[in-house]
């Protein structure tokens, strides 16, 4: 008896060893806060809108949207200071219709461009090589205005010189009919459009749901479009209100994986907030929801950032605080740390961005209008 006895006392022994050592390290973002980044302002820039970081010559330069989403201006992460801008004309041979919703820049002088109305547009040294109309029969405008419209601005993908993908979301109605229902038709899970401009082709690809998801938050509008990472010829996605992530080849599912963390989420979903004669859809105050996922190819790491909830007795999420956690994970997605930060009333983590140096987010507090702040966060640690 006494034997058994040892015997269960020595496994649980080594069982809560194992426990201890398999924990996440959770701790606060500040301590990897190494510096910080100063955008310049001019005078005509009323705010900084980043949408890709591209290496030129063996430098970083953040592309930033302004003036209406019709200028494209691009900073130097060296030294902060604005190197080129490109003003899109509205007429003539190089003229550009509406808005720009999508973008994708190649070094200084290649631009791809997708505006709000679903136009394709190709500029080299700011002349404009080609322009089509996405196919309308996959009701492109109203799937990505839709997709804008709730701050979704990664989804938009160079595969290859004649293939790009493009995540949208089929189920909400365009914002200027918009009804807070859903659309009734059979696309409801074709979240990905892939584009092949040579040809102006376009098709459509299904990507699932996590199990019970559509049951439990169909009629949730933030609860999508998923976040799709296009890595190495494979999606990553991840649904808001999900700690699973789907790995797709060709579309199809190869591995689903948990993301562990410490942290206890709780997805509750969405309300509608009515300013004046304004609705709104807010996440809860307790509510908590993915916001991006993203891979450093500098570090071979993915980075999840998500928002925990907010504090505060503000009746609108801008009178509260927002409690962020950003999670650290390696190639094969299993945990390696994570990291809270808060962003006080009146502000909210809205930009961020991956370069060879780490990991920029933008500062709580803008202290100058002439100027717009990141952190820089070393992720050295976490290389391999």
């Amino acid at each position: 008896m006494n034997n058994y006895c040892l015997l269960f006392l020595t496994a649980l022994f080594f069982a809560c060893s194992e426990k201890s050592n398999d924990e996440i390290y959770q701790g606060k973002l500040e301590e990897l806060i190494v510096g910080d980044l100063i955008i310049k302002k001019d005078s005509l820039t009323k705010g900084i809108e980043v949408r890709q970081v591209i290496n030129h010559e063996g430098h970083d330069y953040v592309v930033s949207l302004a003036d209406r989403e019709r200028t494209i201006q691009y900073y130097s992460i060296h030294s902060g200071d604005k190197v080129k801008e490109v003003k899109l004309p509205f007429d003539g041979p190089n003229g550009f219709r509406g808005y720009v919703g999508m973008l994708i820049a190649e070094g200084m002088d290649s631009l791809t461009l997708i505006s709000l109305d679903g136009w394709y547009y190709f500029y080299y040294k700011n002349q404009r090589e080609k322009v089509e109309q996405i196919d309308s029969r996959l009701e492109f405008p109203n799937s990505y205005y839709s997709s804008i419209y709730y701050d979704r601005r990664k989804n938009f993908t160079k595969v290859s010189k004649s293939l790009y993908q493009i995540a949208v979301s089929p189920l909400i109605r365009p914002v200027s009919n918009f009804s807070g229902k859903t659309k009734a038709f059979d696309k409801i899970e074709k979240w990905m459009i892939n584009y092949y401009p040579q040809e102006n082709k376009a098709s459509t690809q299904t990507i699932p749901f996590p199990s019970g998801y559509r049951l439990d938050f169909l009629e949730d509008h933030l609860s999508y479009p998923p976040i799709v990472e296009f890595v190495g010829n494979r999606n990553y996605v991840l649904f808001p209100y999900s700690d699973s992530v789907f790995v797709l080849s060709d579309y199809n599912v190869i591995e689903k994986k948990v993301l562990r963390s410490q942290m206890d989420f709780n997805f509750s979903g969405s309300e509608t907030v009515v300013r004046e004669e304004y609705g709104f859809l807010e996440l809860k105050k307790d509510a908590s929801s993915h916001l991006d996922l993203l891979y450093d190819t500098y570090r071979d790491v993915f980075i999840r950032i998500s928002k925990i909830k907010e504090s505060g007795n503000g009746e609108t999420t801008r009178e509260r605080a927002k409690h962020y956690l950003v999670s650290v994970f390696d190639s094969d997605l299993n945990t390696l740390s994570e990291y809270t930060i808060e962003y006080g009333q009146g502000s909210r983590l809205e930009n961020y961005f991956i370069a060879s140096e780490g990991l920029f987010i933008n500062k709580p507090e803008q202290t100058s209008e002439d100027e717009y702040e990141f952190y820089k966060i070393d992720l050295s640690r976490f290389a391999d």
